[in-house]
């Protein structure tokens, strides 16, 4: 007898390309993948109905899985929202979620990782102002200093001089940054990571001659290459992963002379970039991989 249709909850605002990809997917695949974002959630605790619902659909009763990708503003709803589905016996992705909570630092993310034999550039995260230009001072200009939240390469700034980095410092909440190293290198590396397995195609990306920063969005000169080639961003990404409970994440590496270094671990990549220039179907590993961990097969579904 054929398997009834797998449904999955893809918790992320649904006009974005990584969710219609989820669902092309799923179109696909004979999945059923639906999105929605906080404010089509109802939570409700009033004794007869308790959980969560869309209209008058109970979320975790319809749905077999869960894609957690929306947290900003609403982190307290994602987590309930992981934490339901666990204790229904659901799966959810990233299931950390449901266990250890949810930390949104990247120096939360850096102490973890060295703390557990990761490289990392060396960082340090001040409320006093005069401790960071002391640390910069140690480290030597240039040095960049680096917002504990942030994407996109948003509140990433190269600074040259203790002046410069007085002012920068003056632009951001006591403890809002953090400084760190700059690594000289011509290019970086994205490594997207499944089920805690990087995927067999990653990109080096190098910037624009006036940046030093990387992202898809900043149209710098991206290439793909075999993971097989690489067994050490290989290895450093998936125990980055791994370490940080993320089983969908997009680590960033740089190379401090021949030793890689992780900048980011990131629990909600985007993956148009990588999918343009890699030609990889990142959406269907992923749904693929959700499926796995529901026990479907997707071949058999009906």
């Amino acid at each position: 007898m054929a398997k009834s249709k797998l449904k999955i909850l893809w918790f992320e605002t649904g006009d974005l390309y990584t969710v219609r990809r989820g669902k092309e997917v799923g179109e696909r695949l004979g999945v059923q993948v639906d999105s929605i974002d906080a404010y089509d959630l109802s939570l409700i605790a009033d004794g007869e109905s308790v959980g969560a619902f869309a209209g008058e659909r109970d979320l975790v009763a319809y749905y077999d899985a869960i894609i957690i990708r929306s947290f900003m503003p609403f982190i307290a709803e994602a987590l309930t929202l992981a934490r339901l589905f666990r204790d229904a016996g659901k799966v959810v992705v990233d299931d950390g979620l449901a266990e250890e909570g949810f930390a949104m630092s990247k120096m939360h993310d850096y102490i973890f990782l060295a703390a557990n034999g990761v490289d990392v550039p060396r960082t340090r995260q001040f409320c006093d102002p005069n401790k960071a230009v002391a640390f910069a001072e140690e480290l030597g200009y240039p040095c960049v200093i680096k917002g504990i939240h942030g994407s996109e390469g948003r509140h990433v700034h190269k600074v040259d001089s203790e002046p410069q980095l007085r002012k920068k410092l003056m632009q951001y909440r006591s403890g809002e940054v953090m400084v760190q190293e700059f690594l000289e290198a011509e290019v970086d590396y994205r490594v997207i990571v499944i089920g805690y397995k990087a995927l067999p195609v990653y990109v080096s990306r190098k910037p624009q001659a006036d940046d030093f920063r990387t992202n898809f969005e900043f149209n710098e000169e991206v290439i793909s290459h075999p993971i097989a080639e690489a067994p050490q961003l290989k290895d450093i990404a998936e125990r980055a992963a791994r370490i940080s409970r993320r089983e969908f994440s997009g680590v960033d590496i740089r190379c401090r002379g021949n030793v890689p270094l992780v900048l980011e671990a990131n629990r909600r990549p985007g993956f148009k970039g990588f999918e343009e220039s890699t030609g990889f179907d990142v959406a269907g590993a992923l749904i693929e991989y959700v499926a796995q961990k529901c026990g479907n097969s997707l071949e058999m579904v009906a």
